[in-house]
């Protein structure tokens, strides 16, 4: 990142993104010291990588997609998790079922934080309950 404008849009990316992004860590993940290992590491990556990230044609997706990766990491198996979601689902349909139904945000809010439009976030609803009822 080397120009003022792209650190203030970082800047203006984690004050947006950051208490959200600290709320799903903190539902998939035991404790607030690897939730917040992992927000801390995921807006570490976005912001060494933000001119590639602001180059997608999503970023936000990419952003999201950094930091469910860094909340899997810290869910080794067999470690106690309070994140059954996402050992029972795929993951973009258990970031929806988590979104919506654990931490209340409402569609629109979960398809801006994933990255995605509304439409694919009530796809993957439909879809994850469709495969809850089969279990």
């Amino acid at each position: 990142m080397r120009s003022p404008r792209a650190r203030s849009g970082f800047e203006g990316f984690v004050q947006l993104y950051g208490s959200p992004y600290g709320r799903y860590a903190r539902a998939r993940l035991d404790g607030a010291v690897p939730a917040a290992e992992a927000v801390a590491w995921t807006f570490g990556h976005v912001e060494a990588e933000w001119d590639a990230v602001l180059s997608c044609p999503e970023p936000t997706a990419v952003c999201w997609s950094f930091l469910r990766d860094a909340v899997s990491r810290r869910t080794a198996p067999g470690r106690r998790t309070g994140d059954r979601l996402h050992t029972m689902l795929p993951a973009a349909a258990a970031d929806a079922v988590l979104l919506r139904y654990r931490l209340g945000f409402d569609p629109s809010e979960a398809a801006r934080l994933m990255g995605v439009t509304e439409g694919v976030v009530e796809v993957e609803l439909r879809a994850a309950l469709r495969m809850l009822a089969r279990t």
